[in-house]
Order: C-alpha cells, then sequence, then structure tokens
C-alpha cells in the first residue's frame, strides 16, 4: 500500500508539474461556473421583480434545486469525456516511451502497485474536479431555500463515478501504445463506442442484453436525478475493475514470453467474470434503491405501491403484443425493449418483482380495412406487412400471420393496436398504450387494471339511453366517450378500472350491480316508469351525477325538484365581442377543488396559487334548498358581474348579441351556480349526487371537463377510482438571494476564481523550470 501512495505522489507530482492539468482544471471550472451562475442570476432578477410586483407571490412554479442545477449536471456529464483523455493519455505510455518502465519492472515495485498508484493519482485529480462541483453546490445550498442537498451529494457521486470510470478506461487505453496522441485519440472512440453501442444490434436478444450493460449511456441519469441504485454503482465499479484488470494483463504480458492465447484467457475470464456479476446486479428482486429527493420523484406513487399490495406475491405476467400495422408499433420493436423494460416496467418491479414479461409479434387489421392495401399499393394484408417491415427494416419472420395469432387471442376489440394483457391467478386484463408521444400508461392506467384482477367487482357506472342522451361510446362532438369508454383515450375511466354502460330505463331496470347512475342530458321528456326508476334507485340510496342543459329545463327538474335542486329557466349568457354570448369562463370552487384528487384540483388545493375554471357553452343556474335532507354544496359557479345574466328569452346566439331586459324576466345575480353536490346517510352509507347545469363542459369537444375531468366520478365512487398519483410538491421555490448577489458571483465564479487558480499553476510552474 505504501509503494501504492508513493507511485501516486509521483504521478500527481508529474501532473501538476504539466500545464495540461492546470489548463484542464482552469477550463472545468469555468465551464461549471457559467453552467451555474447563468441560471441563478435568472432567477434572482425574476424572484426580485416578482416579489416586487406581487408581494404574495408565491414562488417559482417547480423546485429551484433542479431549476439551478439540472442544466450544469448535464453540462459535466457531456463534457467530462472531453477531458479525461488529455490527462490519460501518456500517463503509462510516457513510461513506455521513455523506457523508466523497465526501471519500474527491474525494482522491487509489482505491476499492480504501478497500476493502482497510478490509477490513485488519476482519483484524486478527479475529487479536486468534485470539489470545485462542491463549491457550486455549497453556493446554491446557501442561495436555495430549502435547497435539496441530499440530491446534491447524489449528482457528486454521480459524477465521481463517471470520471473515474473514464480514468479506469483511459488508463487501459495508455497501455495499448507507446503514442500519447494515439492513445488520446483511441481513448474518444472507445467512450464514442461505449456510448453508441446502445443502440446498436438491439434487435437481437443476446447483443442487446451485452450492449446494454457495456453501454456508458444514461448511466448516470438516475443517480443525477437523485435516483441511487445498486446497478448503477455496481455497473461503475465493474467497469472500473474490469479496465483496470485489462491494464495489468497488458503489462503482465509485456513481462512475459508466454503465448498470446494466454494473454487473451485471461482479458476473456476477466471479461466473463465481471459480465456475470453485472447480470446478477441487474436482476429484479436484486436491486436496491434510494430515493433521495424530497418529492421522491423516483418513486412509485404511495397510492399505487398499495394497490400493488393487494396482490399477494403471485406471479404476474404481462404480455406485449406488438402489430406491425398498429399504431405506436415502433415502441413495441425488439430494439426499444430495454426501454420498455427499464423505463416503464421498472419503477413496479422495485416494488413487485414477481413480473414475467412476455413478447408477442403479429401482424393484423380489421375485417375490411383496407386502409394499408390502399397505402402500399397492394392485394393481400401478407404483402402489406412484408412492406411495412421493410420500411422499418425487421424482419417479416418475427411477426405471427393474423390467423395463427388469432387462435391465441382475440384483439379485435383492442383494434389491434399495441397493448398489454396482465395475467394475475388465471385472471387476464388489457393495459392499453397511446396513441401519443409518451405512448406508455401512467400509474393510474396501471393501478385500475391491476385492481380489475385483484378485486372481485369493477365499479359499473350506468349511462341512461333512448332519449338522445349524451352517449359514452359515441366520439361525436357533444358526446362523452372520450372521458368513459374510448379505450383510445388517456383520460377514459375504462382505462382507469371502471366500466361504463347504458341502460333505457324504458325497457330495463337498473342492475343490481350498477355502482352509479348517470342522466346525460335527455333532449326528449322522460316516461313516467323512467322517471319512477330513478327515484327509486335515489330513494334507495343509489349514487348519480345529472347533466342538465339550459333550453331543457323540463326534461330533469321533475326529478331535481325531489332533490331540493331546480335548474332555472334561462340561460347565462356574457356578451363579449369575440365569442358566442352563452360561452363563459366557471370556476371551481373550493368544494369542487376537494371532490377528488384531480391533478389540477390537487395542485390547487396544495399551492393556493390560482383557481381553475372550466369552459361553458351555454351553462343554467342551479336554485337549491336543503328541504329534502340533502347537505347541497356548490361545486362549479360563476361570479356576478356588469355584462352577465340569465337570458329568460329566446337566445339566437349567431345573431345580434343579447341585450339586459329585465322587463322580460332577464336576472343578474351576485354569483351563478353551475354545479352543486348533494350527500346524506341512507342505510348508514353516504348517498352522492352530483348536478350541473351544463352538460357541453364535459363533452368531446369542450376537453371533456378540463380541470374538473373525473372529479365527479371518483366522488361518486367514494374516491376509490380512479387511483391518482399525485406527488409531493417542492419546498424550494425561493431564492435566499437578490438580483445583485445573482449578478456579483458570476464575475467571481467565471473570472476571479479562475484567474487566480491560474495564476498558481503558473508560479508553480515557473518556480519548477527555475528549478
Amino acid at each position: 500500500m505504501y509503494i501504492i501512495f508513493k507511485v501516486a505522489q509521483a504521478e500527481l507530482r508529474n501532473l501538476f508539474y504539466s500545464p495540461i492539468a492546470w489548463l484542464l482544471t482552469v477550463v472545468f471550472f469555468v465551464l461549471c461556473a457559467v453552467q451555474f451562475t447563468a441560471p441563478l442570476e435568472t432567477f434572482s432578477r425574476i424572484q426580485q421583480i416578482m416579489q416586487e410586483s406581487d408581494p404574495d407571490w408565491k414562488g417559482f412554479n417547480s423546485g429551484m434545486s433542479w431549476g439551478v442545477f439540472a442544466g450544469s449536471y448535464g453540462e459535466m456529464v457531456d463534457k467530462l469525456y472531453l477531458f479525461i483523455p488529455l490527462l490519460t493519455m501518456g500517463i503509462i505510455n510516457r513510461e513506455l516511451q521513455s523506457g523508466s518502465i523497465k526501471l519500474l519492472y527491474s525494482s522491487p515495485i509489482r505491476t499492480r502497485d504501478i497500476v493502482f498508484g497510478k490509477y490513485l493519482a488519476l482519483v484524486v485529480f478527479n475529487s479536486i474536479l468534485i470539489f470545485f462541483v462542491a463549491i457550486f453546490l455549497t453556493t446554491g445550498y446557501f442561495s436555495i431555500e430549502h435547497a435539496e442537498w441530499k440530491w446534491f451529494l447524489s449528482a457528486m457521486l454521480g459524477i465521481f463515478l463517471l470520471a473515474n470510470t473514464y480514468a479506469a478506461i483511459g488508463l487501459f487505453i495508455s497501455s495499448l501504445t507507446s503514442y500519447q496522441i494515439v492513445a488520446g485519440i483511441i481513448t474518444f472512440v472507445v467512450f464514442f463506442v461505449l456510448y453508441a453501442i446502445q443502440n446498436l444490434w438491439q434487435q437481437y436478444d443476446f447483443v442487446r442484453d451485452l450492449t446494454w450493460f457495456l453501454s456508458l449511456s444514461g448511466r448516470t441519469s438516475n443517480i443525477l436525478g437523485g435516483l441511487i441504485t445498486t446497478r448503477d454503482v455496481c455497473y461503475f465499479l465493474l467497469i472500473i475493475v474490469l479496465f483496470l484488470a485489462f491494464t495489468l494483463i497488458k503489462l503482465k504480458s509485456t513481462q512475459e514470453s508466454k503465448h498470446w492465447r494466454v494473454a487473451f484467457s485471461r482479458y476473456l475470464g476477466c471479461f466473463l467474470v465481471v459480465m456475470a456479476l453485472g447480470y446478477l446486479t441487474s436482476r429484479p428482486g436484486l436491486i436496491g434503491y434510494l430515493d433521495i429527493t424530497n418529492t421522491q420523484q423516483n418513486t412509485l406513487n404511495p397510492a399505487t405501491q398499495e394497490v400493488l399490495k393487494e396482490m399477494d406475491g403471485s406471479p404476474l405476467t404481462v404480455t406485449l403484443y406488438t402489430n406491425l400495422l398498429g399504431k405506436a408499433v415502433r415502441a413495441g420493436f425488439p430494439e426499444h425493449r430495454n426501454k420498455y423494460v427499464w423505463h416503464f416496467w421498472e419503477n413496479v418491479i422495485r416494488f413487485y418483482p414477481n413480473i414475467k414479461l412476455k413478447y408477442e409479434y403479429y401482424y393484423d387489421a380489421q375485417d375490411g380495412d383496407s386502409a394499408y392495401l390502399k397505402q402500399f399499393n397492394v392485394k393481400t394484408l401478407d404483402e402489406a406487412a412484408a412492406r411495412m417491415a421493410e420500411f422499418f427494416d425487421i424482419r417479416l419472420s418475427l411477426f405471427q400471420k393474423p390467423a395463427e395469432m388469432r387462435k391465441k387471442i382475440s384483439l379485435k376489440e383492442e383494434n389491434y393496436g399495441l397493448v398489454m394483457q396482465l395475467e394475475y391467478k388465471g385472471r387476464k386484463e388489457f393495459l392499453r398504450t397511446f396513441s401519443d408521444t409518451k405512448v406508455w400508461p401512467d400509474e393510474n392506467h396501471i393501478s385500475g387494471t391491476i385492481r380489475r384482477l385483484t378485486r372481485d367487482a369493477v365499479p359499473e357506472v350506468l349511462f341512461t339511453t333512448g332519449h338522445y342522451e349524451r352517449n359514452p361510446y359515441k366520439g361525436g362532438e357533444r358526446e362523452f366517450a372520450n372521458h368513459t369508454a374510448n379505450i383510445e383515450s388517456r383520460g377514459a375511466l375504462i382505462n382507469k378500472g371502471v366500466n361504463t354502460d347504458t341502460v333505457n330505463l324504458l325497457h330495463q331496470d337498473i342492475p343490481s350491480t350498477t355502482d352509479m347512475l348517470v342522466v346525460a342530458d335527455p333532449r326528449s321528456a322522460l316516461e313516467p316508469v323512467e322517471q319512477q326508476k330513478i327515484l327509486s334507485w335515489l330513494e334507495k340510496g343509489g349514487d348519480a351525477i345529472f347533466y342538465a342543459e339550459p333550453g331543457k329545463q323540463q326534461m330533469l327538474n321533475p326529478i331535481l325538484q325531489t332533490l331540493g335542486v331546480t335548474l332555472e329557466d334561462g340561460t347565462i349568457v356574457t356578451p363579449n365581442p369575440h365569442e358566442m354570448p352563452h360561452y363563459f369562463l366557471g370556476i371551481i370552487t373550493d368544494t369542487g377543488s376537494n371532490l377528488a384528487d384531480e391533478p389540477a384540483l390537487y395542485d390547487y388545493r396544495t399551492t393556493r396559487r390560482m383557481k381553475y375554471g372550466i369552459k361553458h357553452m351555454g351553462g343554467g343556474h342551479l336554485n337549491y334548498d336543503t328541504s329534502k335532507g340533502f347537505r347541497i354544496e356548490a361545486i362549479l359557479d360563476a361570479e356576478g358581474m356588469k355584462n352577465r345574466w340569465i337570458e329568460k328569452g329566446n337566445l339566437v346566439v349567431d345573431s345580434a348579441a343579447p341585450i339586459y331586459a329585465p322587463q322580460e324576466g332577464d336576472v343578474k345575480k351576485e354569483k351563478y351556480i353551475t354545479g352543486v353536490k348533494l350527500s346524506r346517510m341512507v342505510n348508514g352509507q353516504e348517498q352522492r349526487i352530483v348536478v350541473a347545469g351544463d352538460a357541453d363542459f364535459m363533452s368531446n369537444r369542450n376537453e371533456h371537463g378540463g380541470p374538473f375531468y373525473n372529479a365527479a366520478y371518483s366522488w361518486a365512487l367514494n374516491n376509490e377510482y380512479p387511483v391518482y398519483h399525485n406527488g409531493i410538491y417542492a419546498k424550494d421555490l425561493f431564492l435566499t438571494i437578490g438580483k445583485q448577489t445573482g449578478k456579483a458571483l458570476k464575475p467571481v465564479f467565471v473570472y476571479i476564481i479562475p484567474s487566480i487558480i491560474l495564476l498558481t499553476g503558473i508560479i508553480l510552474l515557473i518556480r519548477r523550470k527555475r528549478k
């Protein structure tokens, strides 16, 4: 050990007695300083302006620790590979070129002392670079209120491991040639290959796993993001050990006159051992995780974790079906399998390791669908698949033919898209992907699907039909499919574990399995028998949602009045020169924001930054009283204003703007109620009912409720569905420094300190030369 330290000391002396080390140190410091001071100066200026403009300013929308340093970390990692080869290119071949290596071999110094000593010197130099990073992080810690110091330490660890990995690789390359420039170039090439190899030959199973392990690309992303895993730490340590072993083998082989097969077998043996250890340390169930962020942004939401606990540890089999002729097909190709496993499923596997992933590839289309035949100008589906395989440069033999696949499973109802089937204890459910840029489902979709597998009953939302009501299956502008039964919609209830269906009350009774009844804007009067069935459902304590529309008050008022609610005659109007008069912005009340954990509602409750609004396209005012035994509270309203009133007359929206005429019955109010919730206890259980004076705000055309979205359904389902996955909000929303301090930091870090470092190096080198 003493010899190792002496070698390291001598190597450090050589490093700092050369201008390269000092130049790299200064350049690295300036690079970090620019990346650190630029956002800090910008944010400090913005904060001071906002605080001067608004004393009640709530701070930035996201954490400042991330805002200030995320870009800095990325730049450090992206540029680090430029520095290390310049340090390592001469660390061993300098001895080879000068012949001093022979003196070392003849001295009582072992080969491993030489290798470990020189590597230790590089580690010390990297520690100096990390110390510079620590200076900026310390400054950030005192400049940011509630700064995430644990995340700072994690980032330093990631950069340190990466730098030392680079150093080990460079050390080995330096032992291969006696020419420093050649060693530097080869080191750059090796770094490039280790980054690019992740995207090479990914369609082959064995090669894909091998290149994924060897690739340096993205290895620091988890650690830089605040998630330390044993897999990533072991990866860096194993790569370091591998290249140090390679260096030992290389230097040892130069001292021996053995056949080249001996050295090759040593290289191969080390490589296989490291690969085996890498495989073991990356197996599900053997990986340790530590999320050190304050917001736990790298960890599965606690609500989703609770859903996973509903499974008892039995195997969960996930089969990914990829249709060559389907949507988002590329995401399911073998070349993207590691991204599918490690970017999508890893967080779930972390908390439920007993997951088995399977893959099926096929091509098929709906019967009678000739779109692909026309697109490729072919006559058969087989020919279309061949063209598509050629387009994607993938083997057609990988994909099963339609007849073969249909014998295994019917995917017709899934539109033959990219879909996963989850199987647990013999029960099977589909987990769908979507045709957006994200493709893969969210946590609430995973939770909803797993609950379908673990629970005896699935919530059933029943929509009445027979009077031209809004339909949960149709995709028209006024319909409700996108938030209910459209399997291709990310926000649909069906994808979150809730079933929807329709019932014609004129011919059918409400099934006992119904969890909620929805009456959505009937356009013709309900028959007495239908009204009676609805009233009977309500009397028994059934939950319900009523969507009414102005101009059709008579359709639902007979039922609503039994609850203590009446939709007042007339339409709320707000004339303005830019929009039709019946369009206006409603506000979700504090009570409405507490209905459910929809992201926007949760955001308002947590931050109180702003109230969210919904767009009404014709709404009616709701009057209510509590004489019927219900507790009634407003959940949607609109403030009274000079140019807003209830138009009692015949409203023509595409003609001249309406004029307020109180003599004709027009009414102005201080507040217009467009949505209420009702609750009471029936047979020991709380009955929940929602009434809205507008149905259009939930339509496909109107973004299906906007920030309100599924809140009414969630509340009426006792907030068990959907399973929301809102995260913890950041606390580091303020800086502790002002504009002037932020501005002053730039010259200090970018000019003054680097100048001091450079001057120190110059003085040291001049004094060394004189001696």
